[in-house]
């Protein structure tokens, strides 16, 4: 990339900017494999406790059972939205980069209207990034209570 950029400010904005696509992607990437790794786990610790249900059913409190699989099912669905709501840009699509090799920018430079779609890009990355973390976080804490309330129910 050396040298075929007009201005070096540039080159070294998306430079930049590239590696903040890089870095968004990563982390959506570790929040759907964790989305994921919870909605499996959901499906073992369901699937224990309905069994235990099957074999031992006085050995649980009914309604604090109830409260720990309403948790899982709350944690199950909210990994699921979790990992379906990731749609991160992660880098111009193939129409804009036929636009880019037709030349046809002359006001601003193709550079300057690359970086702005960048710029573009990285502020919606942001907002998903972000809203799929509130998403994880609710997943994480009601699978927690789930299992606190499976305990609970056991143990009472």
């Amino acid at each position: 990339m050396d040298g075929d950029w007009t201005d070096k400010r540039r080159e070294i904005a998306y430079t930049e900017a590239r590696a903040v696509m890089d870095a968004q992607n990563a982390t959506m990437t570790d929040i759907d494999d964790k989305a994921m790794r919870t909605v499996r786990l959901n499906a073992v610790l369901l699937g224990l406790l309905i069994t235990g249900l099957q074999f031992a059913p006085d050995l649980f409190n009914t309604a604090t059972l109830q409260v720990a699989f309403l948790f899982l099912l709350v944690s199950t669905i909210c990994g699921i939205i979790t990992y379906n709501e990731s749609n991160l840009y992660v880098g111009p699509g193939g129409e804009y980069i036929e636009e880019l090799a037709r030349d046809d920018f002359s006001d601003p430079p193709w550079e300057v209207d690359l970086l702005k779609t960048m710029a573009g890009m990285i502020a919606e990355n942001y907002d998903d990034v972000r809203r799929n973390s509130k998403w994880l976080t609710a997943t994480q804490v009601s699978l927690v209570l789930g299992i606190i309330a499976a305990v609970c129910a056991a143990a009472i």
